[in-house]
């Protein structure tokens, strides 16, 4: 049993107390697909928030982070603590059978643990008698708790103040987050919390300019297999024209833009646009056209928006609906300079998987590469053995299942369990439909 299930509660659904009164509704979809950004991206708590009667926004020191949910100066935090109240339940409780019944016994996690500050079990004898187990856990939590709360500080969050356009004589180094971040001149990211508050973020796009880049991480001898350096020399070769037609204003002119489709996007279409230059600047001579394509793919803020021009070489495309409907927006498909991003899909979860086949199909005709990344090992190991057993015959396998060094850093837990925790692009693998070469009699 994996560490990512280990946790996983069978928590019976309830009917709804006071508790939550006026909080939003967890759809089913949430149990699985936890991951938000909202926390990075929210204005500002109002100064009244925070101390009743103040005038100016209070800041939250950083010798003060933690704080228990029930007790926080920010009302969102607060409101956390009561959905996980009102939808999580106590693991002490689950694991102690009715012997009456046979069924495990739940009731609402109340007690808050004084170590992590989330409520965890419902009173604290339950949580004595828990700690062991829940001490493999509660170290992240705790490191949670204050990363919410340094997000919602009122601090200048200088590590968001990315660098521009890289330096010619500047090689990029993919080994990992340390040496990316050091050759991208990212100076203002200075601890470990500002590492995971970038990494959420940046996971999106720098694990697809990781995957693209001629100095990409994923060679032969890391994980990349005959047929997926095929792939890529047909991408590459196609960045590489793009580079030699710099010089040439006509021939700049005539470049067929790379296309990067990602499917079934949640959270990485609610990033704030400007983020994705941080991809544009890793491949500077292509334009690039990126495709967000899954019926959550447009923020229910704004949508009406359907392009985005972010900049002169780069454009963010919306598409609401599932891509194997609107598949015919964007035929044909040229595998030199068409790809695939599937972040986190499920494709082997049992709620996911019969949904993702028509797509998965549709994929494979192009013969264009696609990449998959999992939340863990098991979540990574259940997608690609429900590929397998699906499509085995039908594809080829471009990049083994990995570790992915453009993870996030931040680990994020269920509302409903928080032994059930996820890390964005934890690990990734490709696949593409299976070639057939022309034999000569």
């Amino acid at each position: 049993m994996s560490a990512g299930q280990r946790f996983m509660l069978p928590c019976a659904r309830r009917m709804t107390t006071g508790l939550g009164k006026g909080l939003p509704r967890l759809s089913e979809s949430s149990t699985k697909r936890f991951i938000s950004l909202k926390s990075l991206f929210a204005p500002p708590p109002p100064a009244g928030d925070l101390a009743v009667g103040s005038k100016q926004r209070v800041v939250i020191k950083q010798d003060d982070l933690f704080h228990q949910l029930s007790k926080s100066p920010i009302k969102e935090m607060r409101q956390k603590g009561l959905l996980i109240q009102e939808h999580g339940c106590c693991p002490t409780c689950v694991h102690e059978t009715s012997a009456s019944t046979g069924q495990a016994a739940t009731r609402e996690p109340m007690f808050e643990c004084p170590d992590c500050g989330y409520p965890t079990h419902c009173s604290a004898e339950h949580w004595a008698a828990d700690k062991s187990r829940h001490s493999e856990q509660c170290g992240y939590l705790r490191e949670s708790n204050e990363d919410e709360h340094d997000l919602r500080s009122g601090r200048t969050l200088r590590e968001f103040e990315f660098p521009s356009a890289q330096l010619p004589e500047v090689v990029v180094n993919f080994k990992s987050w340390d040496t990316f971040l050091y050759t991208r001149s990212f100076t203002n990211v200075e601890s470990a919390r500002a590492m995971r508050h970038v990494s959420k973020v940046l996971t999106y796009p720098i694990t697809i300019g990781a995957t693209l880049h001629q100095y990409s991480p994923f060679t032969l001898g890391s994980g990349l297999t005959p047929e997926g350096l095929k792939s890529m020399t047909a991408l590459r070769t196609t960045i590489k024209e793009h580079e030699l037609a710099r010089s040439e204003k006509e021939l700049e002119m005539q470049q067929t833009p790379l296309r990067i489709f990602i499917l079934g996007a949640r959270a990485e279409a609610m990033l704030p646009p400007h983020l994705y230059l941080q991809l544009s600047y890793l491949l500077p001579s292509s334009s690039m056209m990126v495709y967000f394509v899954g019926p959550e793919s447009i923020p229910t803020a704004d949508e009406t928006r359907s392009t985005i021009a972010v900049s002169p070489r780069l454009a963010l495309k919306y598409h609401k609906g599932y891509f194997h409907d609107v598949i015919w927006n964007f035929a044909p498909f040229d595998p030199f300079t068409d790809v695939f991003f599937l972040f986190s899909p499920g494709l082997g979860h049992p709620k996911g998987r019969a949904g993702w086949q028509p797509t998965i199909e549709k994929l494979l005709e192009t013969k264009c590469p696609i990449f998959a990344t999992g939340f863990h090992q098991e979540d990574m190991d259940n997608d690609v053995a429900a590929l397998t057993e699906d499509f085995g015959g039908e594809m080829d396998w471009l990049l083994k299942p990995q570790g992915n060094p453009f993870a996030s850093l931040k680990r994020d837990f269920g509302i409903r369990n928080l032994g059930e925790w996820a890390i964005a692009n934890w690990g990734i693998y490709g696949f593409r439909g299976k070639r057939y070469e022309v034999q000569r009699k």
